[in-house]
C-alpha cells in the first residue's frame, strides 16, 4: 500500500516538474517573474540563441519550427543564489533522434540571473567561482575547457558494451537520420547492457520526462558520448565519475526527452567534449577497434577492421576491441556464476602485465542479480587473500539487481595475481547469480 501511494505521489511530482520547467523556445522574457521561473526563462533564451538553429537542423525541422525547452536545476547553493543543471530541446513526437542538451551554471545577483551554457567562457568562469555544493571540485577543470576535441582518427573510445562481446548496428546516420554530420550509430544485441565508452563524468538529462533519464558522459580526451533510449539506468547522480566499461543502462525504447524509437537499442552519439552539444562525424574515426564509414545514404555504412567489414544488421559480429583508455588496465569476467540460497559464490579474474602494487583507487564494478539483494554480502578478495568489504546485508532492500562501482584502497596488494569477487547469501529463500564484474587499475 505504501509503495503504491509513493508511486502516485512521485508521478504527480513529475507532472508538476514538467509543467514548471518547459518553456517555448522563442518565448520573450516577462517582468517580475518568480526567481526560479525567471531562471528557466533566461536559460531558455540562452539555449535558443546558442543552439536553437542546431536543434532544428538536428531534429530535421524547418528553421521556423517551434521547439520547447526543458530546464532542470539539479543543484542549489544554500542561499539559492547559485544553481547547476541541465537543459534540453524536447524532441517532437515521431522524430527519431537524440536530444540536443546543455549543462548550465547560473548566479543570481539582485534581480538578475547570469547564465553560462556548457562550452562558453561564461560557463567556465561561473564554474570556477561557484560554491562546491553547486559545482564539484572534480568538475571545475573539465568545465573550464572551451577547446575543440581531438581530430585524430583514434578516438580512445570503445563500443558501448563489454569488451570482446559482439553486437550489431543499424548503420551510420545523423542525429535525426539524414541530418549532418553523421554523428550517430544505433546499437543492439548482446546482453543489452550499455556501458561507458571511456571513463568520464556522467550526466543525467530530462529527468522529469520519464522514469529513466537520457545519459551523457564527458570524457577527458575532448569528446562527449550520448546514450539515448535506455532503461534501468545507473542511479548515480549527475557529475559522478564512471569508469571505462561501467554499466549505464539497458537498451530500450525510452523517450525521456521526446521523439520516437523502433525496437530496443541505444542511439549512441559523438559530440565535442567542450560544450557537449556540437556533433562530430564518426566517419574515419576508430571506435572500439573499428574504423567507421558512411554509406550512400543514412542508416548505411559499415565498420572496418583489417579485412573485415561489418554492415548493418549483421548480428552479432561487431566485436568490441576496446579503445577507452589503456586496455592493459581493465580486466573483467563475464561468465555467469550461480549464488545458491544461503551459499557463496566466488568469481575470479587473473590480472597480469601491471608492475608494482594495485592503486589506492582500484575500481570494482559488480553486475549481480538476486531475487532479494538485501540478503547479499559482497567482498573483493585480493591476491593476498585479504577481503575488502563492498556491500553488507540490508534486510529491507528487496531490489533484484546490483549495478555498482566501488573504489577500493588496494595499495597493499600486488596488482598481478588472482582477484575474486565473493558474494555470500546470508538469508533463506532467495538465490541469484553473478552476471559480470570488472577491475580497472
Amino acid at each position: 500500500m505504501n509503495r503504491r501511494t509513493g508511486t502516485v505521489l512521485t508521478a504527480l511530482g513529475v507532472v508538476f516538474a514538467v509543467a514548471a520547467s518547459v518553456l517555448p523556445a522563442d518565448s520573450a522574457g516577462a517582468a517580475a517573474l518568480p526567481p526560479e521561473r525567471e531562471l528557466r526563462q533566461v536559460v531558455g533564451d540562452a539555449m535558443q540563441d546558442r543552439l536553437g538553429a542546431q536543434a532544428r537542423s538536428g531534429y530535421g525541422l524547418a528553421a521556423s519550427a517551434k521547439l520547447e525547452i526543458l530546464v532542470e536545476p539539479q543543484r542549489w547553493s544554500a542561499d539559492r543564489a547559485w544553481t547547476f543543471g541541465s537543459s534540453a530541446f524536447l524532441i517532437p513526437r515521431g522524430v527519431e533522434t537524440a536530444p540536443v542538451v546543455s549543462l548550465f551554471v547560473a548566479r543570481r545577483t539582485g534581480s538578475t540571473w547570469q547564465v553560462g551554457l556548457q562550452g562558453t567562457p561564461a560557463f567556465a568562469a561561473l564554474s570556477h567561482r561557484a560554491p562546491s555544493a553547486v559545482v564539484k571540485d572534480a568538475e571545475r577543470a573539465p568545465f573550464a575547457r572551451t577547446a575543440s576535441p581531438e581530430t585524430r582518427a583514434a578516438t580512445g573510445l570503445s563500443l558501448p558494451w563489454q569488451r570482446n562481446a559482439g553486437w550489431a548496428h543499424w548503420g551510420v546516420h545523423g542525429n535525426s537520420g539524414t541530418s549532418r554530420p553523421y554523428n550517430s550509430i544505433d546499437f543492439y544485441g548482446g546482453d543489452g547492457n550499455v556501458r561507458a565508452s571511456r571513463a568520464g563524468l556522467m550526466y543525467r538529462h530530462c529527468t522529469s520526462g520519464g522514469r529513466w533519464p537520457h545519459i551523457t558522459v564527458m570524457h577527458d580526451n575532448g569528446y562527449t558520448t550520448g546514450y539515448y533510449h535506455l532503461r534501468d539506468t545507473t542511479g548515480k547522480p549527475s557529475g559522478s565519475a564512471v569508469a571505462h566499461g561501467e554499466y549505464l543502462g539497458r537498451i530500450a525504447e525510452e523517450l525521456p526527452c521526446g521523439g520516437s524509437a523502433n525496437g530496443d537499442h541505444t542511439h549512441w552519439t559523438l559530440w565535442t567534449g567542450s560544450d557537449g552539444n556540437t556533433p562530430v562525424a564518426v566517419r574515419g574515426k576508430e571506435i572500439g577497434g573499428w574504423t567507421w564509414y558512411e554509406g550512400a545514404s543514412s542508416y548505411q555504412g559499415y565498420a572496418e577492421r583489417g579485412s573485415a567489414r561489418i554492415h548493418r544488421n549483421q548480428c552479432c559480429d561487431l566485436i568490441n576491441y576496446g579503445g577507452g583508455g589503456d586496455p592493459g588496465t581493465y580486466f573483467e569476467n563475464t561468465s555467469d556464476l550461480d549464488i545458491p540460497d544461503q551459499g557463496q559464490a566466488e568469481s575470479s579474474i587473473t590480472v597480469g602485465g601491471i608492475s608494482g602494487n594495485a592503486p589506492a583507487s582500484l575500481s570494482v564494478y559488480q553486475d549481480v542479480h538476486h531475487t532479494w539483494r538485501g540478503d547479499l554480502r559482497i567482498d573483493l578478495i585480493g591476491p593476498s587473500g585479504t577481503a575488502y568489504r563492498l556491500r553488507g546485508p540490508e534486510p529491507g532492500d528487496d531490489g533484484d539487481v546490483i549495478h555498482e562501482t566501488d573504489t577500493v584502497d588496494a595499495s597493499a596488494e600486488t596488482a598481478n595475481g588472482v582477484w575474486k569477487l565473493r558474494v555470500t547469501d546470508t538469508s533463506v529463500n532467495d538465490s541469484g547469480h553473478i552476471d559480470a564484474w570488472s577491475l580497472t587499475f
